[in-house]
């Protein structure tokens, strides 16, 4: 391996970024600057304006010319971000994952398995592993690390685990939806129509996410030989699946709005679980209302393409810590606290009972005429007296005269 001189045709600075799962290459990003180190995210929660210079100050180091693998870049920050808010961002992305993993312990003390509980540490174990792929990546460029096109392998990743952290916890905020219209119900179960429903609506859900992911791959892939051509169908796939997720989060802000009425009518026996589901479907639904407005204005309208405010990332980082606290700290208490509800059964109907208990006589045990005994009612009804067996004052109608 020697360095030589940088080959002309590579005179197109390739540009890199830190994304996590609200990043979005804009289709201007390379027809108004083909030649600058312009970063390809409009969305992010990451790096913003992020290039890559080559090693060596205008050399680049090759393990073989048909290897554009083995390149070595440097990850550093561009001259359009402040080094400032960069670091603020960082910081909080430090704070998602320690929070995230403060509520996977938390889940795991949880004892009730029968909700979905599952779900909900699948999709924080999801987040941990995005998380902890876009903080080291982060600090990798702020430390200005020197690194292979392999590291692109940690985006695809990254990509991964947040799309199915997302996927995750649909299921989740569904699945106790369904928990809470079975008891509103006498069978105890909520209607086919819904779960049918919901259940369809998580098979888009997941056909769509492993589309974007599909996209993201062979964009990364073909970013490594300079060919952003799939840049702008990545936009628009990501703002999409970003729409969707809006859709959805108002969908189970609805059904949970529902459930909290019914809770203060004194439905079920605590209004702690529904509240808290409350409060956890609110945050979910601003946290991706925040991420599709922003991508629908920053990414798919052309005229605010270039008007993204400096601090914008660091803002929605930022944003973003508080609502995932507030998703899952609502989600896991609403979890926490579903003994409260009491035995299930009780909020089914009740199944008819006789007014009069039959008695336990066998047909045999009594003679022709004799009749069992007659059991008195606790609740003071007086018992049906046979008035054929007692003597008669007037066998026969007399008259008043």
């Amino acid at each position: 391996m020697g360095l030589k001189p940088q080959n002309p045709k590579m005179n197109k600075a390739k540009p890199t970024r830190i994304l996590f799962w609200s990043s979005v290459p804009s289709k201007a990003n390379y027809e108004l600057w083909p030649n600058e180190m312009r970063p390809i995210d409009i969305l992010a929660s990451y790096l913003e304006e992020m290039a890559p210079r080559r090693g060596g100050g205008g050399y680049y180091s090759s393990y073989g010319n048909d290897n554009p693998w083995s390149e070595t870049i440097v990850l550093t920050l561009g001259s359009y971000l402040r080094k400032s808010l960069y670091i603020a961002e960082f910081a909080f992305h430090i704070l998602s994952l320690i929070a995230f993993v403060a509520f996977l312990i938390w889940a795991c003390t949880i004892r009730n398995r029968s909700l979905a509980l599952k779900g909900a540490i699948c999709a924080l174990t999801s987040f941990i592993c995005s998380q902890i792929n876009l903080v080291v990546l982060e600090a990798m460029t702020i430390a200005e690390t020197e690194v292979t096109m392999y590291y692109l392998i940690g985006l695809m990743l990254t990509d991964f685990f947040a799309l199915a952290a997302m996927w995750f916890t649909l299921y989740v905020f569904w699945e106790l939806i369904h928990r809470f219209l079975g008891l509103t119900r006498p069978s105890g179960k909520p209607h086919a129509a819904v779960t049918t429903i919901h259940y369809v609506f998580l098979g888009i859900v997941f056909l769509v996410s492993v589309a974007e992911w599909g996209v993201r791959v062979a964009y990364y892939v073909w970013s490594v030989n300079f060919n952003y051509e799939l840049s702008w169908t990545l936009t628009q796939v990501s703002c999409a699946v970003y729409i969707i997720h809006w859709v959805l989060s108002t969908e189970i802000l609805a059904w949970v709005f529902f459930l909290a009425i019914k809770a203060g009518n004194n439905a079920f026996a605590s209004k702690l679980p529904a509240m808290a589901l409350f409060t956890a479907a609110i945050s979910w639904c601003a946290v991706c209302a925040t991420v599709a407005i922003i991508g629908i204005r920053y990414s798919l309208l052309p005229v605010y393409q270039y008007d993204r405010p400096v601090y914008l990332s660091t803002a929605i980082s930022i944003v973003e810590f508080f609502l995932y606290v507030g998703t899952y700290t609502g989600i896991l208490l609403c979890c926490a606290k579903w003994h409260s509800l009491g035995d299930e059964r009780k909020y089914s109907a009740p199944q008819y009972q006789p007014q009069y208990p039959v008695a336990q006589f066998s047909p045999g045990q009594f003679s022709e005429g004799q009749y069992p005994p007659i059991q008195q009612q606790s609740y003071g009804v007086a018992p049906y007296t046979d008035h054929s067996a007692q003597p008669q004052a007037h066998p026969h109608h007399v008259s008043p005269r």
